[in-house]
């Protein structure tokens, strides 16, 4: 072997033999070749009310003329590649024994392939011409949804109303017996540290069984908060007492201390408050202090003094 390779002639006609093949291969690859590519298909924007079932069609075959280096480099690298399909595009067909058919003609599915395939070729032809596409509806019911939410808020923010969520509840999908599983449904836990402002954002629902489906897939959770101030008022005393009857109460005003957002601060009023007397039911002459009027989004802190007595006139 090394005398045969040591051999001049040998090595000319060993490196004239590389060449030649080299420019054979070349001229055959600047041709064009007809290919066979295969695309597995992923459906979108699936009806959440049904299940898709598995003997629908999952897989395209296209033919395609295309270059001879594409088509090497395709067979080099082996890449699965993944048509996306809309469903909202597919037709109604029709329903037996539950199950539902729609197709999809797969000439609609052009600039889809193109895109898929990132290349220019030419389709000589797609298999099969329709895709068919089958459902079993599934069962449903609406469940609530709840924050799953740590909060802390800076010093003199408040929250000012209640967490608002948005729907505050959803219809969720899945056989009976999974549905059995599932009474409510949380958010993706959310941390707010000293937090001094108000959030308006969407919100991920939690992770949940993959047999069942929700019709979202998240909410818009609103947190109002507000800088508060402390304020004081103090308010008449209305006992009430048997009508008829002359008294006088001691004392005949209370102080009512309450905490008020800044924006609202100038709103409040004398008249936003009643401050109503209960007789003890033990103790005659005793009266408990209560507010039966206030106005919205205020804390109230204390009523001072919490009692007042009261004396009979003859």
């Amino acid at each position: 072997m090394k005398n045969i390779l040591s051999n001049d002639r040998t090595i000319t006609f060993i490196i004239s033999l590389i060449i030649a093949s080299g420019l054979w291969l070349l001229i055959k690859l600047t041709g064009d070749f007809q290919t066979d590519r295969q695309l597995l298909i992923h459906y979108q924007n699936l009806p959440v009310d049904k299940v898709l079932l598995n003997n629908s069609d999952s897989i395209i075959h296209v033919r395609t003329n295309m270059n001879g280096f594409n088509a090497l480099s395709e067979l080099i690298t082996g890449e699965t590649k993944w048509l996306e399909v809309d469903f909202s595009n597919a037709k109604y067909l029709s329903t037996k024994n539950g199950i539902k058919t729609y197709y999809l003609l797969s000439s609609t599915l052009a600039f889809a392939i193109s895109e898929t395939l990132q290349t220019t070729e030419i389709f000589v032809s797609v298999r099969p011409d329709s895709l068919f596409i089958y459902f079993e509806s599934l069962a449903s019911k609406k469940i609530k949804v709840e924050l799953n939410i740590d909060l802390s808020l800076s010093p003199r923010y408040k929250q000012y109303r209640p967490f608002q969520v948005v729907p505050d509840s959803i219809r969720v999908f899945g056989t009976p017996t999974a549905l059995e599983t599932i009474q409510k449904i949380g958010t993706e836990k959310l941390s707010f540290v000293n937090l001094d402002h108000s959030i308006d954002t969407n919100v991920y629902l939690a992770k949940h069984a993959k047999e069942l489906t929700f019709e979202k897939e998240k909410i818009r959770m609103k947190i109002a908060i507000e800088e508060f101030t402390e304020s004081k008022l103090k308010l008449p005393i209305f006992p009430k007492l048997k009508a008829g009857m002359r008294y006088k109460v001691f004392p005949s005003e209370a102080t009512v201390t309450y905490q008020v957002a800044l924006k609202d601060y100038s709103k409040i009023q004398l008249s936003d408050f009643l401050l109503e007397a209960l007789p003890d039911s033990i103790q005659t002459g005793k009266l408990h202090l209560k507010l039966s009027k206030q106005p919205e989004n205020i804390i109230i802190g204390t009523i001072q003094p919490s009692e007042a007595e009261y004396i009979i006139l003859k």
